[in-house]
């Protein structure tokens, strides 16, 4: 839908245009009215009194309407239409301009004055992921790391997983836990933006799982692009980021969705089906049977059993020697390389 704003002077040929016509209409039923009326020998002649009484009634009547029709546009209409026009003409007048028209998405929001501008996506990639921004200094050189991630941000539990870091960040200042978020932005709402801020202000990393959450081995070059794109552009206003490390609904990439995805994708090593169904202790076993240095655990936002198996694993890997990181954390601080076109499981540590 777009809002298109007239000035006077269109708004008024629009009105007389419309008059012109009702005039028309209006001067044919009164002349049949006419006729209707005086003609005495259609009756002699067809012998149709009945029927002619009948419509005789009924073109008095419509008559009456386009009459009545025709005083409220003369009338009525103009004089609200003037009114209208007022404070139309104030507006054009401050915008500098007569006739524009606006897209929605952009014409009802006002942008701050403080908010960053949209971003300009790379049209050429990068062959490799920069990590130069990737802040490792609380990351410790003698723990072996592991990276946790949630899929399908933001959803319900979210706010129930920053409480479970924010509390053992507090208790473990020498050892604090870190995670990637990947986010679908169709879920996004007026509490996002404070939920994803959170997250980065804890050292979390925000990462890209599309829009729509689509199997993108189903979509042609444009609408996958189209998919990471809005995502990117959504996250950019949260961390200003213009790409972010994609992971593909379902773990689903074929070699045309490596080639064509602007960044790499992000799999994972243990998978703890939590979005199954599954037990708080099957989930913690999944992950701590299975714990192994450069390790990506695979969990979901939007299960509370998974919150209640995290309660359980950051401490007890802390205790095994493991510090808890995001998938790029655990990428730069092993010395691993991310490339464009490849898809990472894994990242252990480069000797």
């Amino acid at each position: 839908m777009y809002v298109v704003k007239l000035n006077y002077v269109n708004y008024l040929s629009i009105s007389l245009q419309t008059q012109s016509h009702l005039i028309i209409i209006t001067l044919i039923f009164i002349l049949v009215k006419a006729v209707f009326q005086n003609s005495q020998i259609l009756r002699k002649k067809f012998s149709l009194h009945y029927f002619l009484l009948i419509e005789h009634t009924f073109i008095m009547r419509l008559t009456n309407f386009f009459t009545y029709l025709l005083s409220f546009f003369f009338f009525a209409l103009p004089m609200c239409g003037c009114r209208k026009m007022y404070y139309g003409a104030q507006n054009s007048m401050q915008e500098n301009s007569s006739s524009t028209l606006e897209s929605p998405d952009y014409a009802e929001t006002e942008s701050s004055p403080n908010s960053p501008p949209a971003p300009i996506l790379p049209a050429e990639n990068t062959p490799f992921w920069n990590m130069d921004d990737v802040d490792v200094s609380r990351i410790s050189p003698t723990r072996k790391l592991i990276a946790f991630s949630f899929d399908d941000a933001p959803s319900r539990t979210l706010e129930n997983i920053i409480a479970v870091y924010a509390a053992f960040n507090e208790s473990n200042p020498d050892c604090p836990a870190y995670a990637t978020v990947f986010c679908n932005s169709g879920r996004f709402d007026a509490q996002t933006p404070h939920l994803l801020t959170t997250c980065l202000a804890m050292g979390m990393e925000l990462g890209n799982h599309t829009h729509s959450h689509f199997d993108l081995t189903t979509l042609n070059e444009a609408d996958l692009l189209d998919e990471i794109n809005k995502t990117d552009e959504l996250l950019y206003e949260i961390d200003g980021k213009t790409r972010h490390l994609l992971r593909a609904p379902f773990g689903k990439a074929n070699d045309f969705v490596e080639e064509t995805a602007p960044t790499p994708l992000i799999n994972w090593t243990i998978d703890t089906l939590d979005w199954s169904g599954v037990s708080e202790d099957a989930i913690y076993r999944a992950v701590y049977e299975n714990r192994f240095s450069g390790a990506i655990v695979l969990m979901h936002d939007g299960y509370r059993h998974t919150v209640d198996a995290l309660k359980r694993l950051l401490p007890d890997l802390k205790a095994d020697g493991y510090q808890v990181v995001s998938v790029s954390q655990l990428a730069k601080a092993h010395g691993c390389t991310l490339r464009r076109g490849s898809t990472y499981i894994r990242a252990r540590k480069q000797n």
